[in-house]
């Protein structure tokens, strides 16, 4: 071989190292920046009063008539912060911000026993603005048609001597 042809192959073969590393270098930013987004978005639904919210609004039974919602100011303002969060999770699970499954380990049971108690009132919100509640009730859909595997026995039972990485 010659000298030219020697450099043309060492110059191809830094050219495609270089692209693959750009490439693996752009997906691991890409993940990076996916996950920093859900967390972002994870802290501010993590509030004091989202939790206190949601501790409000689960002391109500499954579907109570909307009038008892709006009918207590406490109620309704839990409820409304309840339903902002809830509909924030459920737009960046969809985004692909946050994974479906890392949610419902995360916040899965305040989401589903929200949305039971509340989805009368999230429809009958949809009389004066038809989008109301709609990607909680998505979200809601989804959590119950792919639940995370640690829901059926519990997570201590279901990752015990697992470390996700």
């Amino acid at each position: 071989m010659d000298l030219p042809t020697i450099l043309n192959v060492i110059t191809t073969a830094a050219v495609v190292f270089g692209v693959v590393f750009a490439v693996v270098e752009l997906r691991t930013a890409l993940r990076a920046r996916r996950d920093q987004g859900a967390m972002e978005v994870i802290r501010a639904v993590e509030s004091a009063e989202i939790r206190l919210a949601v501790a409000r609004v689960l002391e109500l039974p499954i579907d109570p008539d909307p009038e008892v919602i709006n009918a207590d100011k406490e109620f309704l303002k839990a409820a409304q912060l309840v339903y902002w969060a809830a509909e924030m999770y459920g737009s960046i699970v969809f985004e692909g911000v946050a994974d479906l499954q890392m949610v419902d380990r995360i916040d899965g049971g305040w989401l589903r026993s929200t949305w039971l108690r509340l989805r009368r009132w999230v429809i009958s919100e949809r009389s004066s603005n038809p989008n109301s509640g709609e990607w909680w009730e998505w979200l809601y859909d989804m959590l119950e048609a792919n639940p995370d595997p640690g829901k059926q026995s519990g997570a201590h039972v279901f990752y015990r001597g697992r470390i996700r990485r």
